[in-house]
């Protein structure tokens, strides 16, 4: 086993000479994430659920990937773990957040000795150390980049410098606007733009005619439990509603301090109408999204996401979408035709929107038999294992796969 290391520490390092990724033999692939691929990899080893979707067929693939590959997943989170071997020429490490740092990240290129490097969130110093190192690099991102004040353009402009000076096919990004916002923000040409999707979600089943029960109808949310992905916006919706006599029950799924919500729906009295169910399996968000009335998807401009998982869910269930005007999902949806649209961070807005599908079996049934439609209009871009696969069979782009599925040839 070698050891990440922590903090200015070198300890358990083995320091490789540094050198581009052309010409070798063996592709070394160092994949940096966020979601902890040693923690799902044992989990369906031992024949575990996934938590999302596409979650075991990505994981599947990437192990896949050994042992022709040598790949290395970095997990980075809230554990701090060594570089362990889960399979021949198949490692995962962890490394806190807070750790980062261009010493840290330089060792673990080291260690590592990479030819190529997949980075699925834009951390500049992984991307200065990759093209330090002249190697071989995929960004393939989830983020909507906006333009925000002096420290935000600041980031973006150097963001931007970096990408420009890598050793790159392409720049890829999940789905349309957070590709587009590549172009408006970051000033990439979308001939080097390449969006991505997962998989199709299959139909859940028909359509639905109304709410079931008017006077109690139900909303889930599944996603992070936090005030940027609209938590406490749900809460203090359906306390507006039970206000109205309108007495929603309220289900979320997910991980976080469940118990500063769990005190806001009590403060709230709604505490015995909010059931907060942790973190489930991918088929149980899915089963739950059929059952209830509606899917809340209540994002807040300040969550930097793509296009999320819950909405292609959403509409596969044919349940109501009730979503915000997050700028990701703006313009991919028609507003009262597909889904339903709130300001974000707006509760009163929400709770209005709420109320006004549960009283219209019209606007209700009409959103829910258009859903299936909405959802394969949503996809755009090459499946994710499709992108990597290409990437590391031909990171030169000589066959010419990104002018193929590049954001210009799809605008176009």
């Amino acid at each position: 086993m070698v050891l990440w290391c922590c903090g200015a520490s070198t300890n358990g390092y083995v320091v490789m000479p540094r050198h581009g990724g052309r010409g070798l033999r063996v592709q070394k692939v160092l994949l940096i994430q966020h979601g902890d691929f040693r923690e799902a990899y044992q989990r369906f080893a031992d024949n575990g659920l996934e938590t999302y979707r596409d979650q075991k067929k990505s994981v599947d693939f990437v192990s896949g990937l050994a042992p022709a590959k040598t790949v290395t997943t970095l997990t980075i989170g809230d554990q701090h773990y060594g570089r362990v071997a889960l399979a021949d020429h198949l490692y995962a490490g962890g490394i806190l957040q807070s750790d980062l740092n261009a010493d840290a990240i330089s060792k673990i290129f080291d260690t590592v000795d990479p030819t190529h490097v997949i980075l699925r969130s834009p951390y500049l110093e992984f991307l200065k150390e990759a093209n330090y190192r002249k190697l071989n690099i995929l960004p393939c991102f989830a983020d909507i980049f906006e333009h925000g004040g002096p420290r935000q353009s600041w980031r973006n402009f150097r963001l931007r410098k970096a990408l420009s000076k890598a050793q790159l096919p392409c720049i890829s990004n999940h789905s349309l606007n957070a590709s587009r916002s590549l172009a408006a923000v970051l000033k990439i040409p979308p001939e080097k733009i390449v969006p991505w999707d997962w998989s199709a979600v299959p139909s859940a089943g028909s359509e639905k005619a109304g709410v079931l029960d008017p006077m109690h109808p139900t909303a889930f949310f599944a996603g992070a439990m936090t005030d940027e992905k609209g938590v406490g916006d749900c809460l203090h919706a359906i306390a507006l509603l039970h206000k109205e006599g309108l007495f929603f029950r309220l289900s979320l799924a997910g991980g976080g301090d469940l118990d500063k919500w769990q005190s806001l729906a009590k403060d709230l009295n709604i505490d015995t109408h909010v059931r907060f169910l942790g973190t489930v399996a991918n088929a149980q968000v899915r089963q739950e999204m059929r059952t209830h009335d509606f899917v809340l998807v209540p994002s807040r401009h300040s969550y930097a996401e793509g296009l999320p998982n819950t909405i292609y869910e959403a509409l596969a269930s044919r349940s109501v979408l009730v979503m915000s005007d997050h700028p990701a999902f703006a313009g991919r949806l028609i507003p009262d035709r597909e889904c339903i649209v709130f300001p974000a961070a707006d509760p009163t807005a929400l709770a209005q929107a709420l109320q006004r599908a549960t009283q219209s079996a019209e606007i209700y049934q009409g959103i829910s038999a258009r859903s299936l439609d909405a959802h394969d209009r949503l996809y755009v871009g090459m499946e994710w294992s499709g992108l990597i696969a290409k990437f590391l069979d031909d990171p030169d782009d000589q066959t010419g796969w990104v002018a193929q599925n590049s954001l210009a040839t799809l605008a176009g």
